[in-house]
């Protein structure tokens, strides 16, 4: 029942997971997916969420994206358009991507702008995403505006996998500054990441994923700890 449901949300939508799947599989297929989440955060306390997003590829070089997701209790809101371009190497591939993201806090009344530049290398068992971010915060709540801006944000991120990215089925672990739909200085993502093939255009996904607060200051206090699981349908 619970991935017929999935199943059924992902025809509507395609969510980016940082999953460990290689991006190009040879076929430049275009992809919709989807998840649902589940979590804790010390702020807001219990959240669940869903997901999605399209991926479009023009040819084997070229892509074009949206996503868009909403955490329930949290009441936040996003919607993100990206693009890509795609490079081999020899020992893997580059990707070239920019993508501008805005997320709603419908809560506490705030607002946050991102426009990010990022390149990431894939090889066999390795992935590695480093870029800068400008980050734009806006508060309308009781009244008050107030915005800010951060201009340059470092985006860094280390994944790698136990099994050839080529295998149906894989497990590895992430360490990284960013999100679907976070980006932030130094509060860091890290956790375990799996793909499995459920059909020969089917895949299941997710990820267990904690983000401490202030993990590389003196704060050491849990931040939000998540669960998610979802379906990737290739075209």
């Amino acid at each position: 029942m619970f991935l017929t449901m999935l199943f059924a949300l992902s025809l509507g939508v395609h969510a980016q997971a940082y999953c460990g799947e290689h991006q190009f599989d040879g076929e430049h297929k275009n992809e919709v997916s989807s998840y649902v989440m589940g979590g804790d955060n010390v702020v807001s306390g219990r959240f669940g969420g869903l997901a999605g997003s399209y991926t479009h590829h023009f040819t084997s070089r070229w892509h074009v994206g949206g996503d868009a997701q909403v955490q329930f209790y949290k009441q936040l809101y996003s919607i993100d358009v990206q693009g890509g371009y795609r490079v081999p190497v020899k020992y893997g591939h580059i990707y070239f991507d920019a993508k501008g993201l805005l997320n709603f806090y419908h809560r506490w009344g705030f607002t946050e702008s991102i426009f990010n530049l990022s390149a990431t290398w894939e090889s066999a068992y390795v992935d590695i995403r480093l870029g800068e971010s400008l980050i734009h915060f806006r508060s309308t709540s009781w009244g008050i505006k107030y915005g800010y801006t951060e201009p340059l944000t470092l985006t860094f991120g280390i994944g790698a996998n136990i099994r050839h990215r080529s295998n149906p089925w894989n497990v590895g672990l992430f360490f990284r500054n960013y999100d679907e739909f976070y980006y932030e200085n130094w509060n860091i993502n890290w956790g375990i990441r799996f793909y499995a093939p459920l059909h020969r255009q089917l895949r299941l996904y997710g990820e267990f994923n904690v983000r401490p607060a202030g993990s590389i200051s003196q704060l050491a206090s849990r931040y939000e700890g998540s669960l998610k699981l979802g379906l990737k349908y290739k075209f």
